[in-house]
């Protein structure tokens, strides 16, 4: 067998085995159950619209504590992190966090705009307060969201997204989590090589992963 007869069939393997995991891992988040219900993480977030971003977040954390007892984390491990991705820069507030699920706090003071990434999971934002657009891949108009609404950002898909300063939102994903991580992670790697953003953002998720686990043991224990 040739050189490139040996290439060609690793290609096609390649390529097939990618095709059964992406099928595979879709039916699974699919049908999957989860800890969190988004239709009441919308209600919980949308209620404080009317309120001042630093009052309104209070009061989401304390709705999602009591709806969600145990799986957010405690006000000790709550802080506020900036995200440098796909060109933008803003800041976040990770609240709860597994390998298929997560809610965080996200926003920026300053206008900032960018490529959204592509993700193997299903996000939504509802936006609290400011205006965030969303420029849809081989779409030729911008859509914009003010406060109040959802904005959806779905399994595979990429948009150009652009925030104006004082926009803050409430985010919640569904799907593979640690694929968005490459993304997530890639400019504070290599753009702005901030090692104490990038340990922070790890040191807050796994801190999540392990308050799920645990939380699970505990749970299957008392069967």
């Amino acid at each position: 067998m040739t050189a490139s007869m040996k290439m060609l069939k690793f290609s096609v393997v390649f390529i097939l085995f990618f095709i059964f995991f992406y099928q595979l891992a879709l039916f699974w988040v699919e049908n999957k159950s989860y800890v969190m219900d988004r239709n009441e993480i919308e209600t919980i977030a949308k209620k404080y619209t009317v309120f001042k971003p630093q009052q309104a977040f209070k009061m989401v954390i304390k709705d999602l504590r009591s709806e969600y007892p145990g799986h957010i984390l405690p006000d000790a491990d709550l802080e506020w992190i900036f995200v440098n991705a796909g060109g933008w820069m803003g800041s976040m507030c990770l609240l709860h966090a597994s390998l298929t699920e997560y809610i965080l706090l996200f926003g920026t003071a300053l206008d900032t705009s960018g490529h959204s990434g592509r993700y193997l999971a299903n996000i939504t934002d509802v936006v609290l307060a400011g205006s965030f657009k969303q420029w849809q891949e081989g779409g030729l108009k911008v859509v914009t969201y003010n406060s109040g609404d959802i904005v959806e950002h779905m399994w595979g898909e990429a948009t150009m997204i652009q925030w104006a300063g004082g926009t803050w939102m409430v985010e919640y994903a569904r799907g593979l989590i640690p694929t968005t991580l490459p993304f997530a992670l890639a400019d504070t790697l290599f753009s702005t090589q901030d090692l104490v953003t990038l340990f922070k953002i790890l040191r807050v998720y796994c801190k999540a992963l392990i308050q799920e686990y645990v939380l699970s043991l505990g749970n299957l224990l008392h069967l």
